[in-house]
């Protein structure tokens, strides 16, 4: 049985874009600082942990393809 999960943590968007789980904390951190940045997606903490939703994602990617 193939589970999608329903939130995604840095490595996995990381891997999705093909960037690196650094680049993906470096955009949270701007993007929290009214920096710049790319990846405007909008973390939801659990605990101290980042995650983006699933459909968040798959919208971001989405707009990207164009």
């Amino acid at each position: 049985m193939n589970m999608t999960p329903e939130f995604y943590a840095d490595k996995d968007i990381a891997k999705i874009l093909n960037m690196s789980p650094e680049w993906v904390r470096g955009q949270r951190h701007r993007r929290k600082h009214g920096l710049p940045c790319i990846l405007d997606l909008e973390p939801r903490y659990i605990g101290a942990c980042p995650r983006y939703s699933r459909d968040d994602v798959e919208a971001f990617v989405a707009a990207l393809k164009g």
